[in-house]
């Protein structure tokens, strides 16, 4: 294989995608617990009768970026539309990075970062923020004047502690940013903060977001960027073609139409994470973070004895010690009020 592949790829591990087994409540990839309603499925089907599917979609999906621009208040031309906002994470990076250029991140955080980085032949600047801290904005800022990195790679709310970015902070960030600043909003939703305000200041600013999380698609794959149309035009040129299927953009587009039921969805997880918090806060032996997404980081005295016992009796948390600073630690999805609820019996019981 070495013949074949690149050196960065062959000492990859690769993404690991966590092994299921017996499920009762299933609580560790953060996903939506809400299935679409039955009535919105019915009328995608009987609509996705009407698509002539030997056809290619319509390139960049137009229709579907002209409605997405009007909800976050910008032009169609700031759009990117992907198969995941995974994939456009990867686009940004295979457009920018080259052999020896510098992208900083700040783990533990959304572990792609790290990926695609080595992937493209990038070198890492990593300044790290232990959870539970607030985010070391003045270390980062005199990476940048030193470092001068190509990419700057954000996380808000993190993947997986939890812990958010203030607006302010990131602005101070795009201020002196000598590359593209890359903000990852996988789980804005259930956050107060967005950088979405600043794209107009800054030009060099990529939100990311995800149908993913808050509107339950996790099993079709949506994402979207939005920027300045300058760096979109750029990152029109590597992006694969078609990348939106014909059914996933009839999807998308019903669910803009019923984005008030999915919000109503987030406010309830809300909600139900305050809830899991203080339940969480209550028992002796763990330390729970607070959260600004749709899970909740904790530490376990023997975070791996109690991920395998939670599992044996159907309990999937996300075992997260691999993570720098993050040894004992697990992660849990905010789920139904069920769901929760099996878990911290299960829980009560392991510690």
């Amino acid at each position: 294989m070495q013949n074949y592949f690149k050196k960065s790829v062959l000492e990859l591990r690769g993404y690991q995608s966590p092994p299921q087994g017996i499920v009762k409540a299933k609580l560790n990839q953060n996903e939506s617990p809400f299935d679409l309603p039955e009535e919105i499925k019915r009328e995608i089907l009987h609509d996705a009768g009407k698509l002539s599917w030997n056809r290619y979609p319509t390139n960049e999906s137009p229709a579907l970026k002209e409605a997405l621009a009007k909800w976050h208040g910008v032009r169609p031309e700031q759009i990117l539309l992907g198969n995941g906002s995974n994939q456009l994470l990867q686009t940004v990076l295979s457009a920018c990075v080259e052999k020896g250029d510098r992208v900083l991140y700040c783990p533990p955080t959304f572990g792609l970062f790290s990926l695609y980085t080595t992937v493209y032949n990038g070198q890492a600047v990593i300044i790290h923020q232990a959870p539970g801290t607030e985010f070391p904005l003045e270390s980062v800022l005199s990476a940048i004047h030193a470092q001068k990195p190509k990419v700057l790679l954000l996380c808000t709310p993190n993947n997986p502690t939890g812990s958010e970015i203030s607006t302010q902070a990131i602005e101070a960030l795009c201020a002196e940013a000598t590359g593209l600043v890359f903000c990852d909003e996988a789980y804005v939703e259930f956050s107060e903060n967005t950088a979405l305000s600043l794209i107009e200041r800054y030009p060099q600013l990529i939100v990311s977001r995800t149908f993913s999380k808050a509107f339950c698609l996790a099993g079709l794959r949506f994402g979207y960027l939005i920027s300045s149309p300058q760096v979109i035009e750029q990152l029109r040129k590597v992006i694969l073609p078609y990348n939106v299927n014909l059914f996933t953009e009839l999807v998308v587009s019903k669910l803009l139409d019923n984005r008030r039921l999915m919000l109503e969805q987030v406010a309830y997880l809300k909600q139900e994470r305050a809830w899991l918090f203080g339940q969480m806060q209550a028992i002796n032996g763990i330390q729970v973070y607070p959260s600004a997404a749709n899970f909740i980081l904790f530490r376990c005295s023997n975070g791996k004895d109690a991920f395998l016992k939670l599992k044996e009796q159907g309990i999937l948390v996300r075992d997260v010690s691999g993570y720098p600073l993050l040894e004992n630690h697990l992660r849990v999805t905010v789920g139904s009020r069920a769901e929760n609820a099996m878990f911290l019996a299960a829980l009560r019981e392991v510690v």
